[in-house]
Order: C-alpha cells, then sequence, then structure tokens
C-alpha cells in the first residue's frame, strides 16, 4: 500500500474538481444549504479553492468554507496525516467488496491523538493496492461544538486520477442537534482529461475506473469549524 501511494504521488498532476456540498439536520427532508466550489491542485502541496455557487443559509457556506480552507492548509504538510505507517498502526481484519472491487480492510490505530487522523477502518483495493474507502471517526473531536463526528469517504479513479469521489459526515451539533454534511465531486478536469458528470452522484455508487490513477488523494478535511 505504501509503495502504491508513493508511485501514484510520482505520477501526481495538476487537475481541478468542481465539488457540490449540501448540509442538512438529521430531521430534514430538504437541505438547508447548498455550496458548488472548485478546487485547483498543483502538486505536490498547492491547493486553492473558489466558491462558485451558494445556495441557503449562511451557516451552511461558513462550514463549507472553512472545511476548504482547512483543506488547504492539509495539502501543505500531507505526509501528516496521511494512510500510512508513519501516522498509523494496522490489523487486517479480513477482506470485503467495495462497488465491487475485493478489499482488505484495515483497522486504523492513530499513532498520535490529532483530528486530522481517522480512527476507524479502511478498505484497501487487493489489485491495486489504493484505499477506496475510509471509514471512522477523528482521533480528537475538531472543535468544542462537536459531538460524535462520523465520516466515510469513497475515493476511486476518474479517468486516470485518483480522487475523493464522495464523502458522508454526520455529527451531533450543539445547540442545534445532528447534522449531515455531504458531498460529491461532479467535474475533474486535468491538462488532458475532462470527466465532467462522470463521477458518482452519492457515496457507495459505482467510480469509473483506471489501471494506473495517477494520484491518491486522502486530502479530506474534518468538516466542522475549529
Amino acid at each position: 500500500m505504501g509503495q502504491a501511494h508513493a508511485e501514484a504521488r510520482d505520477r501526481s498532476v495538476p487537475y481541478t474538481v468542481s465539488r457540490e456540498y449540501q448540509l442538512s439536520s438529521d430531521k430534514a427532508s430538504k437541505a438547508s444549504s447548498e455550496v458548488l466550489a472548485q478546487i485547483n491542485f498543483v502538486p505536490p502541496s498547492q491547493k486553492d479553492y473558489t466558491v462558485r455557487k451558494i445556495e441557503g443559509s449562511d451557516r451552511g457556506t461558513d462550514i463549507v468554507r472553512r472545511v476548504l480552507e482547512h483543506e488547504s492548509k492539509m495539502a501543505t504538510h500531507a505526509e501528516l496525516h496521511e494512510i500510512t505507517a508513519r501516522n498509523y498502526q494496522f490489523a487486517l481484519l479480513g477482506r470485503e467488496p467495495v462497488d465491487g472491487h475485493d478489499c482488505y480492510v484495515l483497522q486504523l490505530t492513530p499513532k498520535r491523538n490529532e483530528s486530522d487522523l481517522v480512527n476507524g477502518k479502511a478498505w484497501v483495493d487487493t489489485t491495486s493496492f489504493h484505499i477506496r474507502r475510509i471509514d471512522g471517526a477523528p482521533a480528537r473531536s475538531p472543535s468544542w461544538w462537536i459531538h460524535n463526528l462520523h465520516v466515510t469517504i469513497n475515493y476511486g479513479a476518474v479517468q486516470g486520477v485518483w480522487t475523493q469521489l464522495a464523502t458522508l459526515a454526520v455529527a451531533d451539533v450543539r445547540l442545534m442537534g445532528t447534522h449531515v454534511l455531504t458531498s460529491r465531486e461532479v467535474d475533474l478536469q486535468t491538462p488532458t482529461v475532462d470527466a465532467r458528470n462522470r463521477l458518482p452522484n452519492r457515496v457507495g455508487e459505482h467510480p469509473s475506473h483506471s489501471h494506473a490513477p495517477r494520484r491518491a488523494m486522502a486530502d479530506s478535511a474534518v468538516w466542522m469549524p475549529r
């Protein structure tokens, strides 16, 4: 897995991805806020964003901006939160399929009590050794306002770029109750790739595939303000 990650990092290419966020109460049938953001990445560590569309409450917009700001900062020191032996202890729990792909299931135990590390599980493709799913909770709460934060992130290859496809985050927020933040990638472009509308709509849906992904991206920020 470490070798696959290093090879993907060496094949990194610049890309631009459009990501749609929705924030809602767990009791609401409709999202209270929707945000469309464009994220630009230039290897090895430059990441910035632009908010393209806002609908609904300011609260959701503020949360998404904080998420994106934190994600940009994480890119400058990615080695401190990647799923590697530097940051985690691993235990093999078995094998399970993810979207039709056979995966090793690994227990993730952070070596440090930090909010950017996840205490949970990772599903690692048995053929490519790339991570297809992460599920768990931060080793430390990202904020006094947050309790019981649980995050699921799906990854996959889109026209040769290994990327975050969709995220589901659920948390109890002080004075506000349980809230849900989802995100999905709706457009990805590189200097030679335009993968518009080829990405899945929700966590768990089938991604597009490539035999030689050029980047393994795990730069997913904790979703609530610090």
